[in-house]
This record gives structure tokens, sequence and C-alpha cells, in this order.
């Protein structure tokens, strides 16, 4: 597959940017929780993330498409380029707990859930929730299947999105 400089589509708008750092913060504290970067690089498309449960234990650390640590209840497959992309599954349900792939339109898609701060945040290409409460609006509007260029740090708040 030839690289291109995939746009990320999330929350049913569309970022192009070289780079993606997709972040929540604390609406007591302010402190910011990184969930994952994606990065375009001239060979290929890069994710770093940290994934955890609801008790905050690490299930998966992924540095640089490099998998540095997986909890054993937890089964990572694929590669974010092929097909369905890379896949956290639960071993013992199947459950996917976090997906990242190309579409079939060229861009790249992230799905998953996420545990920040004691809160839970359900990320799709189509929606982002934090507690089960839809979080889609942007800066204070409710935005929906726009393009946004040059915002390359995406964070999610109580309140919705902020750039």
């Amino acid at each position: 597959m030839t690289h291109e400089d995939y746009m990320l589509i999330f929350g049913s708008n569309v970022y192009a940017d070289q780079m993606y750092t997709v972040s929540y913060q604390d609406r007591d504290t302010g402190d910011r929780t990184p969930l994952f970067t994606l990065e375009n690089s001239e060979d290929s498309l890069i994710l770093t993330a940290e994934i955890r449960d609801k008790d905050s234990e690490l299930i998966a650390k992924i540095d640089r498409n490099e998998f540095t640590q997986i909890n054993e209840n937890f089964d990572l497959q694929g590669e974010i380029e092929n097909e369905k992309g890379l896949t956290l599954t639960g071993k013992e349900n199947g459950d996917v707990v976090f997906n990242a792939r190309i579409t079939e339109d060229g861009y790249v898609a992230v799905s998953g859930t996420f545990y920040a701060e004691g809160k839970k945040i359900f990320i799709t290409d189509r929606k982002v929730e934090i507690n089960d409460t839809p979080r889609q609006t942007i800066n204070g509007v409710n935005v929906h299947d726009t393009i946004f260029i040059g915002n390359n740090n995406i964070t999610i708040t109580d309140d919705g999105l902020k750039f």
C-alpha cells in the first residue's frame, strides 16, 4: 500500500493534519490525560496509546506501533493499514475494546472505550460520549460533518470537544 496523509474521522467530523493528539481534560483539575496519538510519517501511520480499564489498570500500551505491554486477558491483532485494522479484544467475551483502521474512503477511524479521571469515554467515527452522554459539540457549537484543518490537538471535555 502506498502511504497517504490520512485524515482522522472522529465524532462525525474530519480533521486534516500530520499528527493528531486526542486527550481528555478533567473539568475540576484541568489535568489532561492523553488517549491516543496518530502521526502521518513518510512510511506509515504511527499510533501511540495507553488503553486502561475502568479501574485504571493498563490493558495495552502501544508506542509508535510497537506493542510494549498487553494484559494477558486481552488480545491484540492486525495492523492499522491492513483490512480490519488494529483491534484489541477481551479474550473472555470477545468484546472489542479498541480499533484503529483505515476506512474504505481512506480516512483513519478510531473507536474504543477509554477510561480517564474516573470517566468512561466512548469514541467512534460518528460519536463521542462521556459516561454514556453525547459530547459532540465543538468549542460550544453543535457541528457535524465538517472538515477542520490544522487542529492537531483534540481535547475531549465534559462540555464537548475543544481545540
